[in-house]
């Protein structure tokens, strides 16, 4: 073999790897189209609900990978953040986040933290039947090794009134404090905000204290559940009517939900 040809071969090597094994990370985007748009509308009274789910791509405790049971667990929302959620991939898999709004018959938008084989490989979603008038996605930074993070914030309209609902899944914000930073920064700047998410961080630590210093109420908490949570459902300029938990069985997380009104 030519020293020409060698060369070809590892280059060809080199692009086959990272294009079929390397993740991208994503940048920063900004719209107002969701899927299935048609699917949404106003809520019949003053109050809703919002709910969080790390889904673990879906995979139980149990090992199996199941989204009707995923589906049965959010379907009463109008509106959920999910994370750690699947796209669509090489192998054949379908968007996990499309399929669901499919189940549900809801709107949906999928906020992919990175890229593989050009395309969008995992992330978190938002499932909303509450129309959204914008959204924005931006990476957080910085981050080490292939878990890429981000935060989506959502304009929702519900009647006549707007929240904003952010959505996130953290790497351990005591090992990288800027990312939580910047979430919290975000969250700051609207009255009426809901911060939802797999934080990486559980109850009484030091990265949290800031939220004492603005008016916050920690509705996964008053949700119950096990010790150790990570998972958060933060409400601002909101009132919680109620709080719920659903054990971890479907994914290794909880789901935590609540209904907030203005």
């Amino acid at each position: 073999m030519s020293v020409f040809n060698f060369l070809a071969l590892a280059v060809a090597a080199i692009g086959s790897y990272l294009l079929l094994f390397k993740y991208w990370p994503l940048g920063p985007a900004a719209g107002s189209e969701l899927k299935h748009i048609a699917r949404v509308g106003q809520p019949t009274g003053d109050s809703f609900i919002i709910g969080t789910y790390n889904i673990h791509r879906s995979r139980g405790t149990d090992g199996r990978r199941d989204l009707n049971r995923i589906a049965e667990v959010i379907k009463d929302c109008d509106i959920v953040g999910l994370q750690e959620v699947e796209g669509s991939t090489w192998r054949g898999l379908n968007n996990q986040a499309y399929t669901l709004s499919e189940k549900l018959d809801c709107a949906v938008h999928f906020a992919p933290t990175r890229r593989r084989c050009l395309l969008p490989n995992r992330g978190n979603a938002l499932l909303t039947r509450i129309p959204v008038e914008h959204w924005h996605r931006e990476p957080l930074l910085p981050t080490t090794g292939r878990g890429y993070r981000n935060l989506t914030r959502y304009e929702v309209s519900m009647n006549g009134k707007t929240v904003h609902v952010l959505n996130t899944h953290l790497s351990h914000p005591d090992r990288q404090r800027h990312p939580f930073e910047q979430v919290l920064d975000v969250f700051e700047q609207y009255d009426h905000a809901i911060l939802l998410g797999d934080f990486n961080v559980e109850v009484g630590h030091e990265c949290l204290d800031r939220l004492q210093t603005f008016a916050v109420q920690d509705a996964a908490g008053l949700a119950g559940g096990p010790p150790g949570r990570v998972d958060w459902l933060l409400v601002r300029g909101l009132k919680i009517i109620d709080a719920w938990h659903t054990p971890t069985g479907p994914s290794d997380h909880p789901f935590y939900a609540a209904r907030v009104s203005f």
